[in-house]
């Protein structure tokens, strides 16, 4: 007959098994099938003990998936609701400004998401250069849809300024 720890255990290994997890997100997991507090802070200590719950390491891989998709500011709220600590969040950022040479700009990501979201907007190039309001309305749908996806003002500013000066817009 199996212990309480040992059925705790394996549960635990199983749904680390299927996908890396926050040790917030697994002890939720446990606390929904009713395991007692001891037993999951036994089962919790113990993986973090053997390195198979580490929020850094999954922080930085959940970083590495996103970042070309989303800003940091997105990814760092995204974590936090994922119970990742904010030590633990820069730790991990730390960890990714080891390979940063290797990994895009954040300019250069927010140009490639901005070329695609263009691509697939119906703007008329003839309109914006003469019309101010449709110009401005265009600038913001854009800024809003890389706001959202979490780049900062500053990036934002300055790639959308510079992707419709090529249009002929006096936007700097």
């Amino acid at each position: 007959m199996k212990t309480e720890f040992e059925k705790g255990m394996e549960y635990a290994l199983y749904l680390l098994s299927l996908q890396m997890r926050t040790v917030k997100g697994l002890e939720d997991k446990l606390i929904g099938k009713a395991y007692s507090t001891e037993t999951i802070e036994r089962v919790l200590n113990q993986l973090k003990e053997v390195k198979y719950l580490d929020d850094v390491n999954y922080a930085y891989y959940f970083i590495r998936s996103r970042r070309l998709r989303y800003g940091d500011y997105r990814i760092k709220l995204e974590l936090g609701r994922k119970g990742v600590s904010r030590n633990d969040i820069e730790d991990a950022y730390d960890l990714m400004d080891e390979e940063e040479e290797r990994l895009e700009s954040p300019e250069e990501i927010v140009s490639n998401i901005l070329e695609k979201k263009i691509a697939s907007t119906n703007i008329d190039w003839d309109r914006i250069k003469s019309e101010y309001k449709y110009k401005y309305k265009i600038y913001q749908k854009l800024a809003s849809f890389l706001a959202s996806r979490g780049f900062s003002h500053d990036v934002i500013k300055s790639v959308l300024g510079k992707r419709l000066a090529d249009e002929f817009i006096d936007e700097e």
